[in-house]
């Protein structure tokens, strides 16, 4: 199967990634439809979208007919079987929960045409996991989008050990239809590319304050202005939440036995405590009305 040949793409997932992929494909030309359990979810996600598109309007990034045209292009529905019906491509974006996924894939292998490439949107669960459940598994593949969507440009693209030469291609040449900039990972790494290389150095920074080396706003300040990130180490777990980024260093360390990958006890005291980041108002840093405090919390406090 040839990129030629994909007319019709299902997105199944209504949260922040699967709305904003759904977006973004529909901004590449494609009709798609989006699948999500929830209306009323699938309602919010679309608005959402809508406003962050039209603001690139608003800033002369987009053209108002390709925005409006693109908004048109996707067409949601609470319905699995109608979702998936004469899809050429599908992309999952769901949580990053094996069981849930494994589950999904088991109903998806028996809705989606047999040409139809399965692509998972994981960012640390490899396709690997689940090709004893799709009865055609050269067509699975991990496509990793970066959140958010609509704005990051790269795209991973993996192939896994199940996975044709023909689908890989096909995928990478999908990507760079929509604008993006994909990349090949042409063997399946716990975190891929990106991640695997963010997570370890995250972990240094927590290494660092854990040893009473400097406290987290200088970590972050350095890694700012000495490595050009947008954010800090300890900004950025507050970001993600530091209770997923604990999930994410835990699947590492059972996946590869490495003790790097081992969660620091800083962060797991943390979550525990129910300090998340931003979204609970306290992580490493402190928030107040949604902005970092000046003067950050100690991990210990």
């Amino acid at each position: 199967m040839s990129v030629e040949d994909i007319h019709s793409v299902a997105v199944v997932g209504s949260g922040t990634m699967g709305s904003q992929i759904a977006h973004v494909v529909a901004l590449g030309g494609y009709p798609v439809r989006l699948y999500g359990r929830s209306q009323q979810r699938l309602d919010e996600a679309t608005t959402a979208c809508a406003g962050a598109l039209r603001q690139r309007v608003a800033k002369g990034k987009l053209r108002a007919d390709a925005c409006e045209q693109a908004l048109a292009r996707v067409v949601t529905t609470t319905d699995l079987e109608a979702a998936t019906a004469g899809a050429d491509l599908l992309i999952k974006a769901i949580a990053e929960d094996r069981e849930a996924k494994r589950a999904l894939l088991v109903d998806l292998d028996r809705l989606v045409p047999a040409h139809c490439i399965v692509a998972s949107n994981s960012s640390t669960i490899p396709s690997s996991c689940f090709a004893d459940v799709i009865s055609g598994p050269e067509r699975l593949l991990n496509v990793h989008f970066f959140n958010p969507a609509l704005v990051m440009q790269l795209v991973e693209v993996v192939r896994g050990p199940h996975t044709s030469a023909a689908t890989a291609q096909t995928c990478m040449e999908f990507v760079r239809r929509l604008g993006k900039s994909p990349v090949l990972v042409r063997r399946e790494s716990y975190g891929f590319i990106a991640n695997r290389i963010l997570f370890i150095a995250m972990q240094e920074a927590f290494r660092l304050l854990d040893a009473g080396v400097t406290g987290l706003d200088e970590i972050d300040l350095a890694v700012k202005n000495g490595l050009n990130w947008p954010m800090g180490p300890f900004e950025l777990a507050d970001l993600v939440g530091l209770d997923i980024t604990r999930d994410i260093l835990e699947q590492g360390y059972e996946q590869t036995g490495e003790q790097r990958w081992r969660p620091p006890r800083l962060l797991t005291d943390l979550v525990e405590a129910g300090h998340l980041g931003r979204k609970t108002g306290r992580g490493f840093y402190l928030y107040v009305a949604g902005r970092r405090q000046a003067v950050p919390l100690r991990a210990a406090g």
